[in-house]
């Protein structure tokens, strides 16, 4: 049985969130139909996170080493659309880069520190401060960088498709944005966010085309019940949409 690997580069989607497991995320979710579709195959998903577009050179240089034969770039709208700028989370060390991945350390981090000083008697002034400093001493590695332009990004998501042409054996597939879950209230939100989510869409197809990159496009697939209440983050049935879009996509263009 021949090894067929998939690499996905986006954000929490790749790698699931409270509420969608990873083994339910889209990605696993187009893993599955694949592995159906291509028994003579082993079906394998490389997931990779870049939280800004500066980060996506290096998350394609390094899913490359793990020589896949797809190598899908998830293009998000929401980078380009909320608040004016936003944390550049790449200097933290991986697995504490998301929200709940850094609730998750500094609960762990003030556990730790409220063990490791029980002795000199400190106990309550430790449990009550220690998430406090434990975030005091992270949140100078959280550099404020400007909010990216749908230009920046396009230039980005150029350059990763140029890397990748360069390798033989590896196809590039674009994954446009859904549209966002604007009925969400955000004191972040710019009053344009639709037009700048539409901005950001056509970007994702012209800059597919223009390297020759299967473009899917996941605009309308977002209907009543695809996020989670309150949040802009999908569903695990939105996942599967996504998941079963992508495979149909993937195996229409003979890519797998």
């Amino acid at each position: 049985m021949s090894r067929l690997a998939i690499a996905f580069l986006g954000q929490c989607h790749v790698k699931g969130y409270p509420g969608v497991p990873a083994d339910t995320a889209f990605p696993e979710v187009c893993r599955g139909v694949l592995q159906a579709s291509r028994p003579e195959h082993q079906v394998e998903v490389i997931a990779e996170r870049y939280l800004h577009p500066a980060e996506l050179l290096g998350a394609v240089r390094a899913s490359l080493q793990k020589r896949p034969r797809v190598l899908v770039i998830e293009v998000v709208g929401w980078i380009a659309v909320t608040g004016s700028s936003f944390v550049d989370l790449s200097r933290l060390p991986r697995g504490i880069r998301s929200a709940h991945e850094r609730g998750h350390h500094l609960r762990r981090m003030s556990a730790l520190v409220t063990r490791k000083t029980r002795a000199a008697g400190l106990i309550h002034a430790v449990q009550t401060n220690a998430l406090a400093l434990v975030s005091s001493i992270i949140r100078p590695l959280l550099p404020r960088m400007p909010r990216v332009t749908v230009a920046d990004y396009e230039r980005c998501v150029a350059g990763a498709l140029e890397l990748i042409a360069t390798v033989e054996g590896t196809s590039a597939v674009v994954q446009g944005p859904g549209a966002g879950n604007f009925a969400v209230e955000s004191k972040g939100l710019a009053s344009d966010a639709i037009e700048r989510y539409r901005a950001v869409q056509e970007m994702a197809r012209r800059v597919a085309g223009a390297h020759g990159a299967l473009y899917v496009d996941r605009w309308d697939t977002v209907a009543s019940g695809f996020f989670i209440p309150g949040t802009t983050r999908p569903t695990m049935r939105g996942h599967s949409v996504w998941g079963h879009l992508l495979a149909e996509q993937l195996l229409r263009a003979g890519i797998v």
